[in-house]
């Protein structure tokens, strides 16, 4: 009895690539939808040749979210290729919102999911209207008190109790995340709100800010912020921050690089 041909063997390679998430319903593939993922999965099935190629994220985004530096992995049943060819040929064919930054063999195993052990976000608060910020800060109007809110972020650090900050299906699941770090950055005209954490609910991000811009502008507490992380508040929904501000900053995959990344965030 002739045996089965063996299945072809799957190439990984790691991608990091930078994007604008205005005109897009974020990160995952959706049927009636233009993401970030779909136009990937587009683009690789012209590099490759390959219908099958699959990739996956190290999490999701929301809809106009940007990213600096979001890491993929891409696995394919194609021939190998050369990581600057493959980096030339996404390019061409990705709209200009989108750039691969760098593509990188990677083993069998490595997820960007799975392996991940840490993430960080940015988001942008302008002190004015601005032409050129408005799709890349929120302009909440009126003065800020950065140092309140610094003293407020530091209520959010360690494992809590995100309940409050998650929309309703993620209330199915575990809702306990370990934020490493949130830093207040006052830069002149932007503000800069940094979230360190093991990883994120929906909106999750979006709704700390809020809360923070509430506490900076008086019209909230260091003791509201603290009840949020014990009971269940429909406040933080109320106040989400526009989408337009977030930025994904990085995803860590080494513990002496994630370390080395809080130890120079808290500086």
């Amino acid at each position: 009895m002739q045996a089965p041909p063996a299945t072809a063997p799957r190439n990984r390679y790691r991608l990091n690539l930078e994007f604008v998430g205005t005109g897009f319903s974020g990160w995952q593939r959706q049927t009636k939808a233009r993401t970030i993922q779909g136009t990937l999965l587009e683009a690789a099935a012209q590099v490759f040749g390959d219908p099958s190629v699959d990739i996956q994220g190290h999490g999701r985004t929301d809809a106009g979210v940007h990213a600096f530096n979001y890491t993929a992995h891409l696995e394919t049943n194609a021939d190998p290729l050369d990581p600057a060819t493959l980096c030339e040929r996404f390019n061409d064919l990705l709209p200009s919102s989108i750039v691969i930054l760098a593509v990188t063999p990677c083993p069998p195993r490595f997820h960007a999911r799975h392996n991940c052990i840490g993430r960080s976000y940015l988001y942008q608060i302008s002190r004015r209207k601005s032409a050129f910020q408005r799709n890349y800060a929120w302009w909440p109007k009126g003065p800020i008190d950065c140092e309140a809110m610094t003293q407020a972020a530091a209520l959010f650090n360690g494992m809590h109790d995100f309940a409050s900050f998650a929309e309703k299906p993620e209330l199915k699941k575990s809702t306990d995340v370990l934020i490493n770090g949130v830093f207040v950055y006052d830069d002149d005209e932007i503000v800069r709100i940094r979230v360190v954490g093991s990883h994120f609910l929906w909106k999750m991000v979006r709704r700390m800010a809020g809360v923070l811009v509430a506490v900076g502008q008086g019209n909230m507490t260091h003791d509201d912020v603290a009840a949020l992380l014990t009971g269940s508040s429909e406040t933080p929904c109320r106040i989400t921050a526009p989408a337009s501000g977030l930025f994904f900053e990085e995803a860590f995959y080494d513990q002496a690089e994630f370390n080395e990344f809080l130890e120079e965030a808290s500086a």
